[in-house]
């Protein structure tokens, strides 16, 4: 079996009138990648990317969105930037929020993104809440099996998945199959992957309910209910596990008292390694039904600049592990993130980074790991924060597995450096 192309423009050498953004143009248009005839006059181009979170400082810049958004133009396409809805509901900042499409709107203008900026709308795939989805059945999902897809990906003609690739705190390492696993699915399919679904959600202290009806109000399928004597019921069924009712309903309750006075909970933790499975059986099911014509809908673009531990979740940028890489490409998401990694475990890591500070966080402490600094050794995955300490130096090669046997690419690939010759002067 022939390997499969992954197409790169790197950062070496930068200088005037040759910046990351004019590699990005001829990264786009040289004859082998094929982008601008890949896209037919007409034709709505969903760019899926995410717009970071509150004071983010390390999200992808839009400068690089707006080159695409500029190049689908000039191929003739009409270019959506898009979105998802984040889980949960953030009671503390309703205005700038990951947690509802308005919200995530704002923020994501906040953050440099909006019509006037990008040139284009800019949208979220999945609706207000995260419910605008079309299902699809992944008959190789491990756990996952009904996968619920952005309902904007699905109308799109193509879609182009534009990610700046990075360590993640959950699953090692965030690029085109994370975005395809969390970022395109609706908050059905994000509460499947970190929370287990509806069936691992329920009223653990129903004697805490008061009564107030917040949580019947705000949730978005209905999974909830009064009994006889008004306390609240939890409906399995119905439920997306998008936990804004145990926003609502915990919002006050100081974290030492949480586990006494909370009235929803998990019924048990999903394992990281786990949550990162759940996640590829989304990935497939995306591709999937955005493919499900035979039409080759899908491609990826991995911009590998500013890369940290933290995911664009993370309201704290972080240290870079690594210098600059490039930009790659590649109609093949198991690829494009195989050489990404690749690329990442053979670079240096510089001063200051976390193999050698360690990171220190209110969500958890990890020491120093002074071998990551070394060329050719692993980063990825060893300072994610959410992830147990003996999962880590897997978490990422987990990723790829999973990914794999979901049967959505190949771990096989050639890495084509297509960075434009300068001319000697």
């Amino acid at each position: 079996m022939s390997k499969v192309k992954v197409y790169m423009v790197n950062t070496k050498g930068l200088g005037m009138g040759d910046s990351l953004i004019d590699r990005l143009e001829s990264l786009w248009n040289h004859e082998d990648v094929g982008l601008k005839d890949w896209i037919k006059e007409g034709e709505i181009v969903a760019i899926k990317t995410h717009f970071g979170s509150r004071n983010q400082t390390r999200h992808l810049r839009p400068m690089y969105i707006r080159k695409v958004v500029d190049l689908v133009r000039k191929a003739g396409g009409i270019p959506w930037v898009c979105e998802g809805v984040g889980l949960f509901w953030d009671e503390r900042h309703k205005e700038e929020t990951m947690s509802n499409g308005p919200g995530f709107v704002f923020l994501a203008s906040r953050n440099g993104i909006n019509i006037a900026s990008m040139n284009a709308p800019v949208v979220m795939d999945d609706g207000i809440v995260g419910t605008e989805v079309f299902r699809v059945h992944n008959e190789k999902g491990k756990y996952i099996k009904n996968v619920a897809l952005a309902m904007g990906l699905r109308i799109a003609d193509k879609t182009l998945i534009v990610s700046r690739f990075k360590g993640h705190d959950g699953a090692g390492f965030g690029g085109a199959l994370k975005q395809l696993g969390i970022g395109c699915v609706g908050n059905e399919g994000k509460g499947g992957a970190h929370w287990g679904g509806g069936e691992n959600i329920h009223v653990k202290r129903p004697e805490n309910c008061t009564g107030c009806g917040k949580c019947i109000r705000i949730c978005p399928t209905q999974a909830l209910s009064f009994d006889e004597n008004k306390k609240i019921v939890h409906h399995p069924d119905k439920c997306i596990a998008c936990t804004m009712c145990f926003a609502k309903c915990h919002f006050e309750i100081p974290p030492k008292e949480l586990e006494e006075k909370r009235i929803f909970a998990v019924k048990r933790r999903i394992p990281n390694i786990e949550q990162v499975e759940r996640m590829m059986d989304n990935a497939a099911g995306v591709v999937k039904g955005i493919n499900s014509d035979g039409e080759d809908r899908l491609r990826y673009i991995n911009i590998a600049i500013d890369i940290t531990s933290h995911c664009d979740c993370m309201s704290a940028g972080g240290n870079l592990l690594v210098p600059d890489l490039g930009i790659l490409y590649s109609n093949d998401p198991i690829a494009i993130d195989q050489a990404c990694v690749d690329l990442v475990t053979k670079a240096p890591g510089i001063p200051e980074s976390p193999a050698e500070t360690g990171l220190d966080f209110p969500q958890g402490k990890i020491d120093p790991v002074p071998e990551a600094m070394e060329p050719d050794s692993l980063k990825l995955g060893l300072f994610s924060l959410w992830v147990d300490a003996e999962s880590r130096p897997i978490i990422a090669e987990t990723q790829l597995a999973a990914a794999h046997a979901q049967g959505i690419g190949s771990r096989e690939y050639e890495l084509i450096d297509i960075t434009p010759k300068k001319e000697k002067t």
